[in-house]
């Protein structure tokens, strides 16, 4: 009813029109032609003078670099200073640089050819300058090389002067060139703006006819458009509702999530989580828009940046496992987990990382590995201190058997007494590997060692020597420690002499003791710890300190970074070993440069006592008594039953403890039974004594061992009866026999354990 009503609308005829038309975009092809020829001209000619600019800078660029390269190396050769090496190798390496990119813009023969000489003359420049460096170490004709070096930087200056005298030139014609193309640019162009304006003007007025029926076609589309509005307000409050959840997971999530787009030649950050900002202990807003360069050292943000290469290039997830990174809050080992999403657009992709920080993982992994280490050496060191203990009691025994029956003085005796010598060193290095091997005999006690301290700094003060000061540092109210006193001794002689070793031009050595509560969270990233008290000893120097894979090294057995011949690499393997027995744990800190610091936290104590008395080694108590000696290796048994005659006693044999059940069934009569702790057979030496007890009451016995921890594990008391570590000398056997004769138990754990 409308279109009734409304008037007609009056248009030119359609032939017109369709005449007016061509001829309006004939003008406006031909105008876009000349512009496009015009403008293809304007920019051929802009290119030439780009080009010849580059060329330009580029060969001042090569002069700055060679200057820097005889600079270099002639301060280098007056001073010495390192610094000038660096201007100079980074000269040469900014001259090669630079030639290549010349190479590349060489556009002509002669051009190509004055390069090769510019060239050839800074390859001798740079040869000049390092004779000239290399006669600062060795002697030769400097004035000669210097005056070569000057003349050959002469003559490339003059190269390469001419060389952007002609570029200059050259860069002057095609500047003007370019004006006359611009200018000319400019004149066809304003002439087809006139005849598009002239052929845009009659449009207008065919327009004006169309606007009538447009607007009946926008308000159809008006309707169109409200509806298409709320169905599009639905889907946004869908997609909200979506982005929200998506937001709340990703904020949630216990590991950090990163999404990064491209920029440039790297990755800028465009998205991160609450997890991320507690690991790069940063701020989003200080994460965000930046790329790795600005969150990490430049090693390490360069792995980054490669592994965001090769993901985006490859179009495939990668993890990548145990890559550290380093936040304010120290280095972190993470695991990477690298996915890239397609933009759709052709463009390099966007790169979602999910990076779990698994630092106190791999820190209680390398733990428990390092645990088992120690373990598996501690168990394979205590067999072989097992058999060369029997070894050395042979040796050592027969020895001073040997020697009673040797004229003092003769050549024979002074051989007698060096196997005797070497015995016992290899007593004392057995000690420290069983010491290691946590299978020493300990007499542990309550120990107070504060009050213990004053008796061991005179040795430790002669054995650092006077240019290294030592400082106690004592804790008022100090618990007691369930410790060996005596291992405590060797503990702080082992640990000073290491500080010595690491203080070669004196320092200062300092010897705390503390109070310590190792709770569950210590625990719980030490897994040897036992949460509860514990009595700390450190002992600090000021030292060069210890790299880490020296410290994870520390503990084992022969290790050492001494030099050769001044140690024997087990001290602190015996320290270790002693505070592991004793249920205690061992920490050390160390920095280069900076000192170290050994932690040995022992178990607390609220019992008291004392130690041990021993009577001088001169003195070697003899008797008459009957002993039934049980040991299962035949070279062991028969030594010590030759010290026992030697010290007056008689003797029964027993190879296992059924033999001896059986001669004690027989009737054997016998004062004392010596008994070896492991035996082969399932018979232990506490088996054979509980055995033979049980219709003896009365039965006095002395255990030798070398597997104490062994016989500890057979839920018998230790301290029961007295017992005498492998190997032993005649003096200590002697002692230990006529303890346990007369019933003086705590005088019998003597000799080397």
């Amino acid at each position: 009813m409308r279109e009734a009503l409304r008037p007609p609308i009056r248009s030119p005829s359609l032939g017109r029109q369709k005449v007016v038309l061509a001829i309006a975009f004939f003008v406006i092809a031909a105008v876009s032609l000349l512009a496009f020829v015009s403008i293809q001209r304007l920019i051929t000619a802009s290119g030439r003078v780009e080009h010849t600019q580059n060329i330009l800078v580029e060969t001042n660029h090569f002069l700055s670099d060679l200057k820097d390269v005889e600079n270099g190396g002639r301060s280098y050769f007056l001073t010495g200073d390192d610094r000038f090496l660096s201007i100079q190798r980074r000269g040469i390496a900014n001259v090669r640089a630079t030639s290549a990119r010349l190479r590349k813009l060489q556009d002509s023969a002669e051009l190509e050819r004055r390069l090769d000489r510019l060239f050839a003359l800074a390859e001798r420049r740079i040869e000049s300058s390092r004779q000239l460096v290399a006669l600062r170490t060795m002697p030769g004709d400097a004035r000669r090389s210097v005056a070569i070096g000057t003349s050959v930087m002469e003559q490339a200056k003059r190269e390469a002067e001419a060389i952007i005298a002609d570029q200059t030139e050259t860069y002057g014609r095609d500047r003007r060139s370019l004006e006359r193309q611009a200018r000319l640019t400019s004149l066809a162009l304003a002439i087809g703006v006139v005849l598009c304006l002239s052929a845009i003007a009659w449009l207008f007025r065919v327009r004006e006819q169309e606007a009538e029926r447009r607007r009946q076609l926008e308000e159809e589309l008006r309707a169109l458009n409200l509806a298409l509005e709320d169905r599009i307000q639905q889907r946004t409050s869908e997609v909200k509702k979506a982005r929200d959840l998506l937001n709340a997971v990703v904020e949630n999530l216990p590991d950090m999530v990163l999404l990064k787009e491209p920029s440039g030649e790297g990755f800028r950050y465009v998205l991160v989580n609450a997890a991320g900002e507690r690991l790069l202990g940063r701020d989003r807003q200080e994460i965000l828009g930046k790329t790795e360069f600005d969150l990490y050292p430049p090693d390490e943000a360069t792995a980054v940046l490669d592994a965001n290469k090769a993901v985006a290039d490859s179009g495939q997830p990668r993890v990548f496992n145990d890559r550290r990174i380093t936040t304010p809050g120290g280095a972190r080992t993470v695991e990477t987990r690298m996915v890239p999403i397609a933009t759709g657009n052709g463009s390099r992709p966007l790169i979602l990382a999910i990076v779990r920080d698994v630092t106190s993982a791999k820190a209680l992994e390398d733990q428990l590995r390092q645990l088992q280490r120690m373990d598996a050496i501690g168990r394979l060191t205590g067999g072989v201190a097992h058999d060369f203990n029997n070894l050395l009691a042979i040796i050592h025994g027969n020895s001073e058997l040997l020697r009673a029956r040797l004229d003092e003085g003769s050549e024979e005796a002074e051989m007698a007494d060096d196997v005797i010598g070497a015995a016992a060193r290899g007593a004392g290095l057995v000690r420290r590997l069983l010491a290691f091997a946590r299978m020493q005999h300990l007499e542990a006690e309550a120990v107070d060692l504060n009050a213990r301290l004053p008796d061991v700094l005179g040795l430790l003060q002669r054995a650092l020597g006077e240019n290294i000061r030592i400082q106690v540092r004592t804790c008022e109210g100090l618990w007691l420690a369930h410790i060996d006193p005596t291992q405590v001794d060797d503990a702080l002689v082992n640990l000073a002499i290491n500080a010595r070793h690491a203080m070669p031009g004196g320092g200062t050595l300092i010897i705390e003791t503390q109070n310590v509560h190792l709770d569950d969270d210590y625990a719980s990233h030490h897994v040897e710890v036992s949460p509860g008290d514990y009595v700390m000893l450190a002992v600090s120097d000021t030292g060069s300190g210890m790299s880490e894979e020296v410290i994870a090294r520390a503990f084992e057995p022969f290790f050492t970074t001494k030099e050769e011949g001044q140690g024997t690499g087990l001290g602190l393997s015996q320290v270790f070993g002693w505070v592991k027995q004793s249920g205690g744990h061992v920490k050390i800190y160390s920095e280069l440069g900076h000192g170290t610091t050994v932690k040995l936290y022992l178990p607390r104590s609220q019992g008291s006592g004392t130690g041990p008395s021993r009577e001088p080694d001169s003195v070697i108590p003899t008797g008459d008594e009957t002993i039934l000696v049980v040991e299962d290796n035949p070279s062991v048994r028969k030594t010590v039953i030759r010290q026992l005659h030697d010290l007056g006693y008689q003797t029964i044999e027993a190879e296992n403890g059924t033999r001896a059940i059986d001669l004690v069934a027989g009737g054997a009569r016998f004062d004392l039974l010596l008994t070896d702790v492991v035996m082969p057979g399932g018979m232990t030496g506490y088996d054979l004594v509980d055995r033979l007890r049980s219709d003896r009451l009365g039965l006095k016995v002395l255990l030798t061992s070398g597997y104490t921890e062994l016989a500890v594990g057979q839920n018998q008391p230790v301290k029961r009866d007295p017992l005498l570590s492998k190997p032993y000398r005649k003096q200590d056997l002697g002692r230990a026999v006529r303890s346990a004769l007369d019933d003086q138990v705590g005088t019998a754990a003597t000799g080397s354990s």
